[in-house]
């Protein structure tokens, strides 16, 4: 029950921020075991949780803090671009169409093999450095969204304090490699393409206000 509770929670404050239009009303947040924290998604107009995450990492967090979470995954929604999520599918569908060609089937020529491989290979390594540039200044994108929102509504002088705590506390309760994987996943994060603690709450603090919270469709 208590489970239960802390997760009702996490819905009262999503309820709350679409009542003042700062998440859109159309949005919904999903329990989903399939994600490894929480995550916006722009393809399925949604945010996702682990609930597993939610219980280790976010239930015990400030209420402003979990505000600040769920408004930076708005901000992915809102910012992010369905084409993009969709981007690390197409080395994949590639591969199906060129193993599929009568070149690449047993006793096909080897030359025509690596003129198809090469290309492959190298149209792999384009889009994951795009996919990850843009997913790095994502995260910074997702950040102002989140501390305006929380500097108009809710008065908060330095919504850098609450991300901060937020990864920081994340990052200081990692500990095992499985568990670092999940931590990483926390904002969209990952080895790849996440920004420091730092230069994100820098940044943050470096700028005034970002887009009005009730631009877009988010008001009812």
């Amino acid at each position: 029950m208590i489970g239960a509770d802390r997760t009702s929670r996490l819905h009262r404050i999503f309820e709350e921020l679409q009542e003042k239009g700062l998440i859109d009303y159309r949005r919904r947040l999903v329990r989903c075991p399939f994600t490894i924290s929480l995550r916006g998604c722009p393809a399925l107009n949604c945010i996702r949780y682990r609930h597993s995450f939610y219980e280790n990492d976010l239930s015990k967090a400030s209420d402003d803090s979990l505000r600040f979470a769920l408004l930076h995954e708005e901000g992915h929604v809102r910012r992010g671009s369905p084409l993009i999520s969709a981007l690390p599918a197409l080395p994949a569908l590639l591969c199906f169409a060129l193993f599929g060609h009568p070149s690449l089937q047993p006793g096909g020529f080897p030359a025509t093999k690596l003129a198809l491989i090469v290309p492959l290979l190298l149209a792999t390594l384009f889009t994951y450095r795009v996919y990850y540039r843009r997913m790095y200044d994502e995260e910074f994108a997702a950040d102002r969204y989140a501390a305006d929102a929380m500097r108009r509504c809710y008065r908060v002088g330095d919504p850098g304090v609450l991300l901060q705590s937020l990864l920081s506390g994340f990052h200081t309760r990692t500990a095992s490699p499985c568990r670092e994987g999940m931590v990483a996943g926390i904002f969209r994060s990952g080895h790849d393409y996440q920004p420091p603690i730092s230069e994100r709450v820098q940044r943050l603090r470096a700028t005034g206000s970002f887009v009005h919270p009730a631009e877009g469709d988010g008001r009812r």
